[in-house]
């Protein structure tokens, strides 16, 4: 079943039926509103923001009396279908704050706000920011996850918080208050959210990681997870913070990289062989990646690092692997034709180099 397929007949039926317990709702002209000839066509938030202006059809048109009815149905609805409910706060109750305020504080602890509270953060971001620091020292975890998760500056499918993204600082002082949270729930969003700064600010997160690492093992959970994107990108800073020894190139033998293809046209792949060993006896936290330097068309170099594994190597076990290479272009990074350097990287260090050399498209 397609995920948009969780606002269903039942759902808006039921739905309907719900309101006309608290407010005289036409449930035929609802569905009717609802289910207009593009609706099999419809996404999934397309499908939620048709049901939030049908509601908005015959609600009253006072958002706070529209909003005693939101606040009377939204414990009836759970999960990610009842996301309409928050963003119908979000598209209608814009210019009453205090009221949509309260009104997400009590919906979030039944779906999410997360989407919801935004665009409060665009139109009244002081106000908006300092509710959700309170919010952080909620007792309740649902209201505690919205402090974090509503103010990713990247959340999927949100809007972008361009100011956040600028300066992240009213966040931190708020995860300030979450990195310690007991909950999952919690932890999974602060750990989200420091993955979004990163992406602009990774030297603030950085920081935050190195103030809080090894407090406790759930703090540097979150940190790990916090960490992943600058982690897979080889940041050094962030390889030693989590163990990583940033000189262990000098205690590696064997070390071996090979490709299966001296020759490859644009459009192919070539399969990569790596092998090596430590000279430790101690097992030996390992970063195992590799780094393809592009020519550009003025023939110049840039490199792009990838990801391959992470692992605790044992003394003398050999650590072998393989990767592809696909040279497709894209419309992010144009290939030439020319020798490309593949470069293997340990703990971000370069310890083994080979030399494709890239052929133009067959016509």
């Amino acid at each position: 079943m397609e995920l948009k397929e969780i606002y269903s007949t039942d759902f808006l039926k039921s739905l309907a039926l719900t309101i006309n317990k608290y407010y005289k709702f036409n449930t035929e002209k609802f569905m009717t509103d609802c289910l207009q000839d593009d609706w099999q066509d419809l996404k999934l938030m397309e499908r939620s923001n048709r049901v939030i202006e049908s509601l908005h059809i015959q609600f009253p048109t006072d958002f706070t009396q529209a909003a005693k009815i939101l606040k009377q149905i939204g414990p009836d609805f759970t999960g990610l279908v009842a996301i309409c409910l928050p963003n119908y706060v979000a598209k209608y109750g814009l210019e009453n704050w205090q009221t949509s305020m309260e009104l997400l504080m009590l919906l979030t602890q039944y779906s999410s706000a997360e989407f919801a509270i935004r665009p409060f953060l665009i139109k009244y971001p002081k106000e908006t920011s300092q509710q959700m620091l309170k919010w952080s020292k909620s007792e309740n975890v649902d209201v505690r996850r919205l402090s974090s998760e509503g103010i990713r500056p990247r959340l999927p499918w949100g809007i972008r918080l361009k100011q956040y993204m600028n300066d992240p600082t009213v966040i931190m002082i708020i995860l300030n208050n979450l990195i310690s949270d007991d909950k999952e729930y919690v932890q999974k969003s602060v750990a989200n959210n420091l993955n979004d700064i990163n992406k602009d600010n990774p030297e603030i997160v950085i920081e935050f990681a190195k103030e809080y690492w090894n407090q406790s093992d759930s703090i540097n959970w979150v940190i790990n997870r916090g960490l992943r994107t600058l982690f897979k990108q080889g940041n050094p800073e962030v390889l030693t913070l989590l163990g990583y020894d940033k000189n262990v190139d000098q205690q590696l033998k064997n070390i071996q990289l090979s490709s299966s293809e001296k020759t490859v046209v644009i459009g192919g792949a070539v399969n990569m062989q790596y092998r090596l060993q430590t000279t430790l006896k101690k097992e030996t936290p390992l970063y195992v990646g590799y780094r393809v330097h592009y020519i550009r068309q003025n023939k110049t170099d840039s490199y792009k690092d990838f990801f391959i594994k992470r692992t605790n190597l044992k003394g003398n076990q050999p650590l072998k692997g393989n990767f592809n290479i696909k040279w497709k272009q894209l419309t992010t990074r144009k290939l030439y034709p020319g020798k490309h350097q593949i470069d293997l990287l340990v703990n971000s260090k370069v310890v083994s180099t080979v030399e494709i050399e890239l052929l133009e498209e067959e016509s």
